[in-house]
């Protein structure tokens, strides 16, 4: 146990040589000098990039699994009495471990690209492989010099701080993961258009070899951000499920970007138009993706998601942040007159669509750091919050929606984009039940009490009190009635957390096919407790709307392509 850390260090320094000695081979590959190089070089630099940060992932596990209490990490967010899937996700849970699975992810699209990139387009796959090794390379950087998850303490306690019981939930294992899967993806999705650009490929020749890495990165990032708000609805306990937080934000800008890069693209890969468009908003996704990581982790923007880091690693993430994003932008334009424009007829309501998603990601992206400028100014603090973005983006997806139904309806949709729009109303549709069928109440009550919300009669049966793991707590049962039927029984919690001694608020949930019934149990007045109700419709319309969204991306996949 006591060289795992060490081990784990190292680790990393040999995959921070590889990802660089990778990225030069890589994108020297088309020099007279570098042609002597195995062919190989770049696919074997990515699977060993890969097997180096997975060692290094892995051994951060084992650490969690054993209560290694003597890496900082370990301890401030674990605890022996901590949930063994819980151990795991808090892998993920703090800045330096997150950031390790971001890396991990990136290497692992890096290594899949290699194993299934096409002969015919040798010198575009090795370039997309060495900007891939740069982007890694670049934050192992940053994590062997100002983020070691592996970093010791000595003393070391005989017991962890405990993981933040606000990410003490099963959204913890999938959410974030599915996030960076999906950063991950759109990341090379860039590389691999810039690549095809530096390698002369044509514009059809490009799209088709960025198409069936957007499709899954697309439907991760999908997935990661519904998760999220299934989370927030059942974590935060305030009955919604998007806040317009400034972390939520950072996901949602690339999913925007991505949306409009896939109906482009798909352009792009039919008549080689719209080329520039593609690979502009392909680089969008990556800045935005990002900007996602420097927002997190740098403090900037106040967040709940957020992690609190000092100045000097804020201002590190910002030069990456920036060295990154001018870099690409500057590839970009030296190499843009390598594409020879295409000129070709495109829909009046693709190019709508494009131009309103556009314009959503930027009013989004407005709206996210328009505090923190306003701060850096020297005029004091303000938040933007819902009625900014509920209200300015309204008439855009009114409109989007009208544009894709104009389109499914006038020109060939194939299955998979049918199943996706199809996904897309359903979403819609239960955003505006969600929004038009909100009551809530507020009361006290004792054990046996009732009181009304709309049809339906609550009343707090009991509270009981039970221990589990790092926890107590106390549980009220609750019965929805309507017309003296019980309907529904509501369970919500106060949960006591003893490692931080922190009070969480657990929400009782259930559901019809119409009503949704949310109960929260608040604090307790003498004998009675305060709580929250909530009557809520369309919520589940949303996630099963994103799913059908997934699975039509997903479909998509199984269409005929042509060979990048």
């Amino acid at each position: 146990m006591l060289w795992w850390p060490e081990l784990g260090f190292i680790v990393l320094l040999l995959a921070l040589c590889v990802s660089l000695l990778t990225a030069l081979l890589s994108l020297a590959s088309g020099a007279s000098w570098a042609r002597r190089l195995p062919a190989l070089c770049p696919r074997r630099g990515s699977l060993a990039q890969l097997a180096l940060t997975a060692a290094g992932f892995a051994l951060l596990l084992l650490a969690l699994l054993t209560d290694d209490f003597s890496l900082r990490y370990v301890a401030q967010h674990s605890h022996s009495a901590l949930a063994r899937g819980l151990k795991l996700a808090a892998a993920w849970g703090g800045h330096e471990g997150s950031l390790l699975l971001w890396l991990l992810c990136l290497a692992g699209w890096s290594a899949l690209y290699a194993l299934c990139a096409r002969r015919q387009a040798a010198q575009a796959n090795a370039y997309t492989l060495g900007l891939m090794a740069l982007i890694v390379g670049a934050f192992l950087l940053f994590i062997v010099t100002l983020g070691d998850p592996f970093a010791r303490q000595f003393p070391a306690p005989a017991e962890g701080r405990d993981l933040n019981p606000m990410l003490q939930h099963p959204g913890l294992i999938f959410h974030p993961p599915l996030l960076y899967l999906g950063y991950g993806g759109l990341a090379l999705c860039a590389a691999r258009l810039l690549a095809g650009l530096l390698a002369r490929q044509t514009a059809q020749a490009m799209a088709d070899g960025c198409w069936r890495w957007l499709l899954p990165a697309w439907g991760c990032l999908s997935a990661g951000i519904i998760l999220g708000s299934w989370w927030a609805y059942s974590e935060l306990g305030w009955g919604g499920f998007w806040f317009w937080d400034p972390v939520e934000n950072a996901s949602l800008l690339p999913w925007l970007s991505a949306t409009a890069l896939l109906h482009s693209l798909s352009v792009t890969r039919r008549s080689g138009a719209l080329a520039h468009w593609s690979l502009l908003l392909a680089l969008t996704s990556l800045i935005f993706t990002l900007m996602g990581t420097l927002i997190v982790r740098s403090g900037v923007l106040l967040s709940v998601h957020a992690f609190a880091l000092d100045e000097t690693r804020a201002l590190a993430l910002l030069l990456l942040f920036g060295g990154l994003s001018v870099g690409a932008l500057t590839l970009y334009a030296l190499s843009a007159g390598r594409l020879t424009p295409v000129t070709a007829p495109v829909s009046l309501s693709l190019q709508g669509i494009l131009w309103l998603f556009s314009a959503a990601a930027l009013i989004v992206l407005i709206g996210t750091l328009y505090p923190m400028l306003y701060g850096l100014l020297g005029w004091g603090r303000i938040s933007v919050g819902a009625p900014y973005f509920n209200g300015v983006l309204l008439p855009f997806a009114l409109l989007a929606l009208a544009l894709m139904l104009y389109g499914g309806l006038r020109h060939r949709v194939g299955a998979g984009g049918r199943l996706a729009h199809l996904g897309a109303l359903l979403c819609a549709l239960g955003i505006g039940l969600h929004a038009a069928g909100q009551q809530e109440r507020s009361v006290a009550l004792a054990p046996g009490q009732s009181t009304q919300l709309g049809e339906y009669r609550f009343t707090l049966r009991e509270v009981t009190q039970f221990a589990r793991g790092n926890y107590t707590a106390e549980r009220g049962e609750i019965w929805v009635q309507r017309g003296g039927e019980t309907v529904a029984r509501l369970y919500p919690e106060r949960r006591h957390y003893l490692a931080r001694n922190q009070q969480m608020f657990e929400p009782g949930i259930s559901w019809s096919w119409r009503d949704e019934w949310y109960a929260l149990m608040v604090e307790k007045q003498g004998d009675r407790y305060a709580l929250r109700l909530y009557l809520r419709q369309g919520v589940r319309w949303i996630w099963c709307g994103g799913g059908l969204m997934i699975a039509g991306a997903l479909l998509c996949l199984r269409t005929r392509r042509r060979e990048p």
